[in-house]
């Protein structure tokens, strides 16, 4: 199968759901493909593919990690980076991608004349600018990632959300950076089928065609909001070729292919009616410290704006 999707895609989802699985079958064949493994589980996948055909490299990086600090993992894995040559793999499998993501915040900090010659003497706002200066480092190799391959696949756990200090129950959101969140070409949210073993895909970030009319450029969507797999279909991404060879376009959705309460939840990023009913019960109980936390919910909000305005910056360069 040809590689459908180029660029950087992200990949989550629940629990055992096939995200490595997923992000495997994206169309490289194995000996074309680069893996970096820092979940353990993606060990057995391979040494199951290497009975078929010659694996392209496997890194665990459970095992380079041991005995290392944050900074010193980090400049391991960006070795290993540093020495994949532009198109030696035809896709890079990172799977996951959180705890490297990290450890850019502690390099930023150690390495903090390689970002900027002038930072803040307020504790507050020099925190938030090495954040800053970590985000936009987690861009700048996410781009590098991009120019050896025509494919990255970025796969991350899910975490709990919080508003302020309380826990929203039953709501997750992607064990990621707000950099993730823009840099991907087309990012998915696996979720378990009671119908099928491969999964259902709710779609953070469509893709679309471009065409040539007599009126310029036009635009067509090819997938919907929610990829629900037909009964042939061995993996998500035999539903998604179905829908490049059939898009969407502006036809109304069929209802399988339209978000429930909850599923729309997960893709807008709100809160269903019980959870905000829950959320609402902790706060009249005094579970939150609302003043102390109000605090912090403004420190992120500079934070976000800083950060947005550099990842443009990265993004147009």
């Amino acid at each position: 199968m040809p590689q459908l999707i180029t660029g950087i895609l992200h990949v989550t989802g629940e629990h055992d759901v096939g995200k490595t699985t997923f992000a495997l079958e994206n169309g490289a064949m194995p000996n074309r493909t680069c893996f970096f493994d820092d979940d353990v589980k993606g060990r057995a996948t391979v040494e199951q593919l290497r009975q078929l055909q010659d694996f392209g490299a496997y890194h665990d990086l459970v095992a380079l990690q041991e005995g290392k600090t944050e900074v010193d993992f980090y400049l391991a894995v960006m070795d290993i980076i540093d020495a994949i040559k532009p198109g030696q793999y035809d896709a890079i499998v990172f799977d996951t991608w959180t705890r490297f993501a990290k450890c850019m915040h502690a390099y930023v900090i150690t390495h903090r004349d390689e970002f900027k010659k002038h930072w803040s003497k307020m504790g507050k706002i020099k925190g938030a600018e090495e954040w800053i200066e970590s985000q936009w480092l987690e861009a700048k190799v996410l781009n590098k990632l991009q120019t050896l391959a025509p494919v990255v696949v970025i796969v991350t756990h899910l975490k709990d959300f919080y508003v302020n200090n309380a826990k929203v129950m039953g709501k997750q959101i992607p064990a990621a950076s707000r950099t993730i969140s823009r840099v991907p070409r087309f990012r998915v949210w696996l979720k378990q089928n009671p119908e099928s073993p491969v999964p259902i895909g709710l779609v953070y970030k469509r893709i679309d065609m471009k065409k040539i009319t007599d009126r310029g450029i036009r635009t067509i969507s090819v997938l919907p909001r929610k990829l629900v797999p037909r009964p042939e279909d061995e993996s998500l991404w035999d539903t998604i070729a179905y829908y490049f060879e059939n898009p969407v376009g502006l036809r109304a959705p069929l209802p399988n292919e339209i978000p429930d309460a909850y599923e729309l939840s997960i893709l807008n990023g709100h809160l269903t009616a019980d959870q905000q009913r829950t959320l609402t019960l902790m706060l009249q109980a005094g579970v939150v410290d609302t003043e102390e936390d109000l605090e912090a919910e403004e420190d992120i909000v500079v934070i976000r704006k800083m950060v947005t305005r550099s990842l443009m910056a990265v993004l147009m360069a």
